[in-house]
């Protein structure tokens, strides 16, 4: 067989046909790029609307927890005179640096105070949070408090498997949301 040679014209006609389809290719490239970009954005407003939803979730727990123990303000078998809900304060050290705490539920009278931390759905990561963070931070936070008794709970409207057990074996009050109805397994709890 013989070999064929192709013509002038015939090379440029092929290089035309190639820039025709190398331009189709870039404008159906760029198309997708906008549809990436315009998915990426609509995937972001999901993600921010679903983690509102979860953060909304988490006020209402609060709310509910905060009312049940505003009725009749015992917690642990202690009758406490005050509680607050969403305090959160700063405090500057005296080596400069400075500490921030935040507090879902925070009860106290003469001699004790009980700290409810409070989630949509409790993990492992907030009862470490609760015993290792939050109650150093309080007391740093709050000098004032430092030769008090201290309680501390966790609520949620449920618990990760096996979490609930632990923290009762801790010495962690329990309050288990159900509907407006909070049921609270503080019988085992210790002053920290």
């Amino acid at each position: 067989m013989g070999e064929s040679v192709m013509t002038f014209e015939e090379i440029r006609a092929l290089q035309a046909e190639t820039a025709k389809q190398m331009a189709e290719n870039a404008k159906k490239s760029a198309e997708i790029d906008v549809k990436i970009d315009k998915l990426t954005v609509d995937i972001d407003k999901m993600r921010e609307e679903l983690g509102n939803i979860g953060h909304n979730n988490g006020l209402v727990a609060e709310e509910i927890v905060y009312h049940s123990l505003n009725k009749n303000m015992t917690f642990a078998g202690i009758e406490f005179d005050s509680i607050d809900k969403g305090v959160t304060r700063e405090k500057k050290l005296p080596d400069g640096k400075k500490v921030k705490g935040e507090y879902d539920v925070v009860l106290h009278n003469g001699t004790s105070v009980a700290i409810i931390e409070v989630k949509h759905r409790v993990g492992r990561e907030s009862l470490t949070r609760l015993i290792e963070m939050q109650l150093p931070r309080f007391r740093q936070i709050f000098p004032q408090y430092k030769d008090f008794k201290m309680y501390l709970g966790l609520g949620g409207m449920s618990f990760e498997k096996g979490v609930e057990e632990e923290a009762r074996r801790q010495g962690i009050a329990t309050l288990m949301l159900s509907g407006d109805a909070v049921e609270i397994n503080d019988k085992d709890v210790k002053a920290w």
